[in-house]
């Protein structure tokens, strides 16, 4: 009896590993599918990152109904950014079996989306001429110069502006002078507006140095610019922004959308 028992107990065992890799073997194909049909939307050179998550997947396929896919990609190009990494998250995807196993999934409809884009500061360097720019949160007291009061660093907004320092060298004399600008990222519209209100230089062993007028404002116009980091994925409009140390994050959310729309700022 005990052997009869153990045999069952090893053979249902057995059953629920096969069923257990069934089911991850058909999100691996469905996780395929979509991120093919990513690649091609967001024009990429390899495919991005998928997962399906919720488990057992077998019954969303069998429902058409997914309650939520994620999706990486890294190193796209949008007018003068060549490194953008992308972020996405897809709620309420109802896609049928038949559609997934075709492989065509731009009329695939997606309930919500938040996306965000991630853009480094050696990117936004190159689109402003400064080749090793490095962005990072601005101080607190900086920030209390520069926002309203109850700010804090790294706190993302909802009104679209964020504080910011930003860094780069210079060889002046023969001497390493850093070139410290603090100013205000902001969007305006679908585009980012660097606004900077103050400009310091530093030299090693000697401290900050004072600058005449002239000179300070031309650096302060230097270091203003306006750069269009492209839309964000689904036709997500971009309504929050912050800084890392190294990269500016853009964010967003959008509704009843397809897959088709995946493109960045496709309609």
């Amino acid at each position: 009896m005990r052997e009869c028992v153990r045999k069952l107990v090893i053979a249902v065992m057995v059953l629920i590993g096969l069923g257990v890799a069934a089911d991850f073997g058909a999100a691996a194909a469905a996780e395929y599918q979509v991120a093919k049909q990513m690649r091609e939307e967001l024009g990429l050179a390899a495919d991005p990152s998928v997962r399906i998550n919720g488990f057992p997947f077998l019954s969303q396929a069998l429902l058409g109904s997914y309650s939520a896919i994620d999706m990486q990609a890294a190193g796209l190009t949008v007018g003068p950014l060549h490194d953008i990494a992308v972020e996405a998250t897809l709620h309420d995807v109802q896609a049928p079996l038949a559609q997934v196993r075709s492989g065509d999934l731009r009329s695939v409809q997606v309930g919500e989306v938040a996306g965000r884009v991630r853009i480094s500061d050696r990117d936004i360097g190159r689109a402003i001429g400064i080749e090793d720019l490095q962005l990072q949160p601005a101080s607190e007291e900086e920030i209390e110069k520069l926002l309203p009061a109850g700010s804090r660093p790294g706190e993302s907004r909802a009104d679209g502006r964020e504080a910011v320092r930003m860094v780069a060298t210079t060889d002046l004399a023969g001497d390493r002078t850093e070139i410290i600008g603090i100013g205000l990222i902001e969007l305006v519209g679908r585009r980012l507006r660097i606004t900077t209100m103050d400009v310091r230089l530093s030299r090693d062993e000697v401290g900050e140095v004072n600058l005449p007028p002239q000179i300070r404002q031309l650096l302060i116009q230097a270091l203003s610019r306006e750069i269009e980091p492209g839309g964000l994925p689904f036709a997500v409009t971009p309504t929050r922004l912050w800084v890392e140390v190294g990269a500016l994050v853009v964010e967003g959310t959008a509704a009843e959308v397809s897959i088709g729309q995946a493109g960045l700022g496709a309609g």
